[in-house]
């Protein structure tokens, strides 16, 4: 083996280690203390925290009442009632879903979120990822719905809670995705007829509150199927949903459109590649890794945003909160459901930015 010369070898550090106490301090001053402005929000904050922190730790622990405990103990108590859990754990979880099937809905939900974890971490192509996507989604469907393998039917207006919620969101921003890029890419053409045509599906559907496109979805759309069609409450807002979902993600892919280098384009006619591969191994693959920050928040704003169902009758899991509230017992602790259902949001939404933030941080750049 031959000795590398010295002068290619890096040069060692030699200076002093500096005390991890100057560096916290340097780094507070830097960034804590560095005017009268931030001097004083740090010391309000810090006063806040001193306040807050311990009566928060008592009522939510130490005067709390554990899972294990009851409503009586819960009423003399003065913390959080963790037994309220116990006893509506399964009405929050999945509202008026038949209490005999109520595994089949939990069950649902498991597979939506293993899906969905998978899919974080896929190796493989689209279309294998599609078919991943594609058998969860049939799985929700025969679980929640049933009718086959011996599950009894459950209409579609008591799939509540969390498989609703998880259902909706996931499933329909996946749909939403694929159609999304379409409509950038249609944006972008030199058909006038094919771009106008996407311009007014994009501006129209951004232009609109979810809320109305819900209502659209629920209560107009029936009326536009033939005689004699009927289209179900879930199949209109999965639709609808995902139209609102793909109008955002089109824009969003938009704008990592608009920074390809074109050049790259001409590149990739010159050696022989046709527009359509070009697209899918030189373009999209460069302006979705550009457009996934903005892909993320509207990834997150969606899932959140489908709590929004229901306005037009339909349990969330905040509705299912409130409706396990009903039995007079229990009416004093619905804080406690509210809390774990915002932990939950909080969680899945910092575990899902986390990823895509990781994925952009270690894709390579143009």
């Amino acid at each position: 083996m031959t000795d590398i010369a010295p002068s290619l070898l890096p040069a060692a550090d030699t200076r002093p280690r500096r005390p991890r106490h100057v560096v916290v301090r340097e780094w507070a001053r830097a960034n804590l203390f560095d005017g009268p402005v931030n001097s004083l929000l740090t010391l309000v904050t810090v006063a806040f925290l001193v306040w807050f922190v311990p009566i928060a730790v008592r009522w939510l622990v130490i005067d709390a009442v554990g899972i294990g405990g009851d409503v009586a103990t819960c009423k003399t108590s003065g913390g959080a009632c963790w037994a309220f859990l116990r006893a509506k754990g399964d009405v929050i979880l999945t509202g008026t879903y038949p209490f005999d099937d109520r595994w089949r809905a939990q069950m649902a939900a498991v597979v939506t979120l293993v899906t969905v974890a998978v899919a974080l971490f896929w190796r493989g192509g689209f279309l294998s990822l599609s078919a991943l996507f594609f058998a969860g989604f049939l799985a929700n469907l025969v679980l929640l719905s049933g009718g086959v393998f011996g599950l009894s039917r459950i209409d579609a207006t008591r799939w509540n809670g969390l498989p609703l919620v998880l259902f909706l969101s996931v499933f329909t921003m996946v749909a939403a995705l694929p159609i999304g890029v379409a409509l950038a890419l249609a944006r972008k053409s030199q058909a006038v007829v094919i771009r106008m045509v996407a311009i007014a599906w994009i501006e129209a559907i951004r232009g609109i509150p979810m809320v109305a496109v819900l209502f659209a979805g629920v209560f107009i759309l029936p009326l536009l199927m033939p005689p004699g069609w009927h289209v179900s409450s879930m199949i209109s807002i999965f639709v609808v949903l995902t139209i609102f979902h793909a109008a955002y993600f089109a824009e969003d892919v938009r704008s990592g459109l608009d920074d390809f280098d074109r050049g790259q384009i001409e590149a990739a006619y010159s050696i022989g590649l046709t527009h359509r591969r070009t697209l899918r191994l030189v373009v999209l693959p460069q302006a979705l890794r550009t457009a996934l920050p903005a892909l993320t928040n509207s990834i997150i704003g969606g899932y959140k945003d489908t709590s929004l169902v229901a306005i037009v009758g339909l349990f969330d899991l905040m509705a299912t909160s409130r409706l396990a509230t009903a039995d007079v017992e229990w009416q004093a602790y619905s804080l406690e459901a509210n809390i774990v259902v915002g932990i939950f949001y909080l969680v899945t939404c910092v575990a899902v930015s986390e990823r895509f933030r990781r994925l952009a941080r270690i894709a390579p750049t143009n």
